[in-house]
């Protein structure tokens, strides 16, 4: 695709920055494959004539994406896609463009107003972030002994997990469930064979504790 066949689109009234839309728009032309490798993009003076923008605004941003290894820019040959190999490699590690682009068809057909839906979901990250993930889940079976109380009260004051704790003895379809529904399994050093043999059909982990010491125990469990 030669440069005459682009056509890109600013929006003043955008809370977004003119170099930030004039960017991704090129970063979604390469990431769909409208703009392929070594393919020529218009000179820093015709996009921005095209646009009614600064050159510098430009400028700033063609060397942002060089710097990302999206662009190259040489005298006499202009600025242009990357290669082949950097354009796969972007491909590969931002594979959002086909989501994004079915988000924002169903957001169409739900009537929404896409501009607010966008500022929405950027107002959510900067509030909370990425969201948080499921919390980890720890049975402890028979706690009863000290060493075994010294963990759980350890993994309760030092993480956000939902603990469990229950006895060898409950019925079996109690135990079970329990042990399918943990993340990892806590229990004393001299019932971890049978533990394990108990929690080998759900394929989960077993730790065993027998001492206070154990401090590397404690962060690997706390790792888990």
């Amino acid at each position: 695709m030669e440069h005459s066949d682009l056509l890109f689109k600013i929006n003043f009234d955008s809370p977004l920055p003119i170099n930030v839309q004039v960017k991704e728009q090129i970063k979604w032309l390469i990431g769909k494959g409208l703009l392929k490798p070594e393919d020529s993009l218009p000179s820093t003076n015709q996009l921005a004539d095209q646009l009614s923008i600064n050159r510098n605004t430009i400028q700033w941003v063609y060397s942002q994406l060089k710097e990302e290894g999206l662009l190259t820019i040489q005298k006499g040959r202009g600025t242009q896609v990357a290669g082949e190999d950097k354009i796969e490699d972007f491909k590969k590690q931002n594979t959002y463009f086909s989501f994004v682009e079915q988000t924002i068809k169903d957001a169409y057909e739900l009537d929404f107003n896409i501009e607010n839906v966008l500022l929405s979901g950027f107002a959510y990250m900067q509030l909370f972030g990425r969201p948080l993930k499921q919390k980890l889940r720890y049975l402890f079976i028979e706690c009863k002994l000290s060493s075994c109380i010294f963990y759980l009260e350890e993994i309760k004051r030092m993480t956000s997990a939902e603990i469990q704790t229950i006895d060898m003895s409950s019925q079996g379809h109690i135990l079970n469930e329990a042990i399918c529904n943990a993340d990892l399994i806590v229990t004393r050093a001299d019932l971890a064979n049978k533990v394990k043999e108990l929690a080998d059909a759900s394929n989960k982990t077993v730790i065993s504790v027998g001492s206070t010491n154990d401090v590397s125990l404690l962060l690997n469990i706390l790792r888990g």
